[in-house]
C-alpha cells in the first residue's frame, strides 16, 4: 500500500490504520502472513492491541482490507479501459490497420504494480504471501487479458487458451522480477511492456498468416511425414 500523497491532509485514525499496515507487510517479508500474531505488529508500531482491535478484527480482517483495496483498485483501472474498446480488424485489414503499439491493458497493470510496490511485492511472494490473493488476482488480469485478445480479433481455439496461461503467468513472473530487482539490474517497466507486446503482436501476425497463407502449415512443420 502506498503512503499518503503529498498535499493530502490525513487523519490521525488514518495514519495509524497506514502504520499498522506497514508493519505488517514488513513482518511479512519474514514470516508467513498467517502466523504473524497482533501482538508483534503492535509491538513494531508501539501501540497497544486495544488500538488495532479498533480498526481491525483480527489478522485476517487486516489482510482482508488490504487485499480488498488493491483487487478494487485493479478492477477500477481495467473498468475504465473497458469503455475504449474497439472492433476487432478483419484479416484482410491487419497488415495495413493492425496497431502494434502496446495495449493501455499492459501498462494499466504496471503502474498498479508499482503504486503498490510493497504490498504487492509482499503479497506474491509465493512463500510468505497470500496464494489466494494471487488466484483472485490472475482470475480479474486473465478475464483482461481475453478482453484484449478479443480487441485483436484472436480467434477462440485450444492455442489461444495455452497462449491466455503462459502470458497470464509472464505478468506476475515480469512483476516478481521487476519488484525484487534493483533498477541497474532489471528492465525498466517500458522494456517489460515492450517484451509481452512482442508476444501479444507475434501471436496475432501468426494467427493472420494461418488464416490468409496457404503455405502457412509448410513453413511451420505443422503437416504430419
Amino acid at each position: 500500500m502506498t503512503g499518503p500523497s503529498a498535499g493530502i491532509r490525513t487523519t490521525k485514525s488514518e495514519q495509524t490504520k497506514q502504520r499498522i499496515t506497514d508493519a505488517y507487510l514488513d513482518l511479512i517479508l519474514h514470516k508467513k502472513w498467517d502466523k504473524i500474531s497482533v501482538k508483534e505488529i503492535c509491538s513494531s508500531v508501539n501501540i497497544t492491541r486495544g488500538t488495532f482491535y479498533q480498526y481491525y478484527n483480527d489478522i485476517y480482517d487486516l489482510m482482508e482490507q488490504i487485499e480488498a483495496s488493491l483487487l478494487a483498485d485493479i478492477t477500477h483501472r481495467y473498468t475504465v479501459l473497458q469503455k475504449e474498446r474497439h472492433t476487432p480488424l478483419p484479416p484482410e485489414l491487419f497488415e495495413a490497420k493492425f496497431d502494434y503499439a502496446p495495449p493501455l491493458a499492459l501498462f494499466a497493470w504496471f503502474d498498479f504494480c508499482k503504486e503498490h510496490k510493497k504490498a504487492i511485492a509482499v503479497l506474491l511472494d509465493p512463500k510468505h504471501g497470500d496464494t489466494y490473493f494471487v488466484k483472485k488476482l490472475k482470475h480479474i488480469l486473465n478475464e483482461h487479458i481475453e478482453h484484449m485478445m478479443d480487441d485483436d480479433g484472436m480467434p477462440h481455439d485450444p492455442l489461444r487458451s495455452h497462449f491466455t496461461k503462459i502470458y497470464l503467468e509472464l505478468h506476475f513472473l515480469a512483476a516478481r522480477t521487476w519488484l525484487d530487482s534493483d533498477k541497474d539490474d532489471f528492465l525498466s517497466i517500458p522494456e517489460v511492456i515492450n517484451l509481452l507486446n512482442t508476444m501479444r503482436v507475434g501471436a496475432n501476425y501468426l494467427t493472420y498468416k494461418r488464416l490468409t497463407s496457404p503455405d502457412f502449415d509448410v513453413k511451420m512443420k505443422f503437416l504430419e511425414d
